[in-house]
């Protein structure tokens, strides 16, 4: 049965009654409108839909104005919508990345979606990813430099590294150009990235800059295209020179060896309705792989480094997985044999996105009146299905905050009450992608540093990608 609720500042009145550090006060300027919610304020995003999901059976009915929205973390109804066939459609949130991905796969829907799923598909195949490993462990080397300078067992906030070793990996794997993030912070593509990765996710909750007629009025507008510029302006270089060097080489496409293909490539020779399609068409694509192959692998790989300094038992289990591999050699770059050997660590990366799961929350818009797990569900109706909450779940794990890889042993386990990568038509097709460069990441970190833990505890926070507004603190000592 779901409840309603009038308001959303209702909710958090409810929540407040609960005696919790989330507030709603008409004299905090921040807190006048409900989408004008900090990045701290987000932290408490996830403590609010938990309660509510606990007070209301985990499915939630609840009105912003007028549009009508469904909270829920119950695996049945979860499980219903990520597997149909009809409901496809993202909900209007994701429109803020659209200056961005345009109608990239993340975005788009119909038969746009369909055709570029199916052509793109083959660039994920295990023999396309073996010739990402080299790249992978090349960027791992850097990191490792770049942590030398702090492995003095003083705490600091392993994210921003991560970040940069994430976007060197995605640039040089998908455009095949490095743009050496690690190397350059000052890099005008990173900071590109940031900015109109920080300016979607405020326009998601600020009333001011909400609606474009506002929002072209700010000055956040001229950021945008600014960094727009940029961003586009180095993928359409990319894909020019790539599309060049394949004339210049004679290169023929074959179609029945699409597995030998990578991303860009299959890109530039794809055909829909017998027509290839466009330069913008391929920049879209390939931004939206930039986007969902950087943020998503980058909190990913930090929580799974933070899991570890918080358990040391583990830790040496990983450690000694991979002395095992490597024998005295712990400097040498893995092969992608030795990827595969990697079972604990593979464990691990999967208790790491039960309970740090990269996107947290997902949406999806009902285009006509259907019914769900028995329910009759309007049209126009926003779903918001809540991985963060479902998985952790006392009715779904046991022991469902203690971090145990062993658990993922079990391979009986219902499929649909783990999705990081959501599950259904619409999963994450690079998820083969992630979990091998988080393999590849993890492996580096663990074979240089023991991981300890700090003081400070993540606070954790629901933009598109689950992040901590404090950072993700740790300490590090280099093995001898």
């Amino acid at each position: 049965m779901f409840y309603g609720t009038t308001s959303i500042r209702w909710l958090y009145y409810a929540y407040d009654k609960k005696r919790t550090d989330v507030r709603w006060t008409d004299s905090e300027a921040d807190n006048r409108q409900w989408f004008m919610v900090k990045r701290k304020s987000l932290a408490a995003l996830l403590k609010v839909a938990k309660y509510l999901e606990d007070t209301y059976n985990r499915n939630v009915l609840a009105y912003i104005f007028s549009k009508r929205y469904i909270l829920t973390s119950d695996p049945k109804f979860i499980e219903e919508i990520v597997s149909s066939t009809k409901i496809l459609s993202k909900d209007t949130s994701y429109y803020f990345l659209r200056p961005w991905l345009g109608n990239g796969l993340l975005t788009s829907t119909g038969i746009r979606w369909k055709a570029h799923r199916k052509f793109l598909t083959p660039a994920f195949h295990f023999n396309i990813l073996q010739n990402f490993l080299p790249v992978f462990c090349k960027n791992g080397k850097v990191l490792i430099e770049k942590l030398q300078n702090h492995a003095d067992g003083t705490a600091f906030n392993m994210l921003p590294f991560i970040a940069l070793a994430a976007l060197d990996n995605v640039t040089e794997s998908i455009m095949g150009v490095s743009f050496n993030a690690q190397g350059d912070k000052d890099a005008k593509f990173v900071k590109a990235v940031n900015d109109i990765s920080s300016i979607a996710f405020m326009r998601m909750r600020n009333i001011f800059v909400y609606l474009d007629i506002l929002f072209n009025l700010s000055p956040y507008k001229k950021i945008q295209d600014e960094a727009l510029k940029i961003l586009h302006g180095e993928t359409r270089k990319v894909i020019s020179a790539r599309r060049e060097q394949l004339q210049n080489s004679n290169f023929v496409f074959d179609p029945e060896s699409k597995n030998k293909h990578a991303f860009l490539d299959l890109l530039l020779f794809a055909e829909v309705d017998g027509k290839r399609i466009s330069d913008e068409y391929i920049r879209e694509e390939v931004d939206t792989f930039m986007f969902e192959g950087h943020d998503t692998t980058m909190s990913g790989i930090t929580f799974c480094l933070y899991s570890l300094s918080q358990n040391e038992h583990i830790q040496e289990k990983v450690f000694l997985e991979q002395k095992s591999i490597f024998s005295d050699d712990l400097d040498r770059n893995p092969s992608f044999s030795d990827i595969q050997q990697m079972k604990y660590l593979d464990l691990v990366i999967k208790e790491t996105l039960r309970l740090y799961p990269s996107v947290p929350l997902i949406g999806r818009e009902v285009l006509e009146d259907t019914v769900i797990n028995g329910l009759r569900i309007p049209k126009d109706t926003s779903i918001i299905l809540d991985f963060f909450n479902m998985q952790r779940h006392s009715m779904v794990y046991q022991d469902s905050l203690t971090f145990k890889p062993e658990r993922f042993e079990d391979t009986t386990r219902d499929p649909f009450i783990w999705l990081p990568f959501s599950a259904g038509p619409r999963n994450c097709i690079g998820q083969k992608f992630a979990t091998l460069e988080m393999k590849a990441t993890v492996s580096e970190v663990v074979r240089h540093f023991r991981l300890l833990p700090a003081d400070e505890t993540p606070e954790l926070c629901a933009d598109l990608i689950l992040r901590s507004h404090n950072g993700v603190k740790m300490r590090l000592l280099p093995r001898k």
